[in-house]
């Protein structure tokens, strides 16, 4: 009896553990990426924990990526939905702490690599107007609800 009992624990407990361990991986914030391809289009950053760090890591693998063509990339520019805290960045009351993620952002939209959409709903959360943004942010009404519209166009996350 005592035998068939630590079997079923040990059981009972690989099975917790396994379920664990799925749900971890599940809210993993490492994340395969979709690598845009010439003349298709459809990307869109995919943002979990909405830092500046992340925002960063993001631009700097965009850029990383197109200083491996030798002209100007020709695909639609990968979209960045800023829907969260990250949005703060490109207040221009934040300009000097991040100045330099403005600046490679800046120069990304220039070259068609990103298009940077800010969620209206946030930016009233956080009192910023559009004239507190850089002139190349454009605003979408809701940045989750938007992305699931690209997602069900058939855009990919980069």
């Amino acid at each position: 009896m005592l035998r068939k009992w630590i079997s079923l624990t040990v059981v009972l407990l690989l099975f917790v553990t396994a379920l664990s361990w799925a749900e971890s991986a599940e809210q993993s914030p490492a994340i395969t990426y979709a690598i845009p391809q010439t003349s298709t289009g459809g990307y869109l950053a995919r943002l979990n924990l909405h830092t500046p760090a992340e925002i960063e890591e993001m631009l700097r693998r965009a850029e990383t990526y197109i200083e491996e063509f030798e002209k100007y990339p020709d695909f639609e520019p990968i979209t960045v939905i800023l829907h969260g805290p990250e949005l703060r960045i490109f207040d221009r009351r934040n300009y000097n702490e991040y100045k330099e993620i403005v600046g490679l952002a800046a120069r990304l939209e220039a070259f068609n690599v990103i298009d940077v959409q800010v969620c209206e709903v946030q930016m009233m959360h956080d009192g910023i107007q559009m004239s507190d943004l850089p002139a190349f942010v454009e605003s979408v009404p809701y940045g989750p609800a938007e992305e699931k519209r690209l997602l069900k166009r058939g855009y990919q996350y980069f």
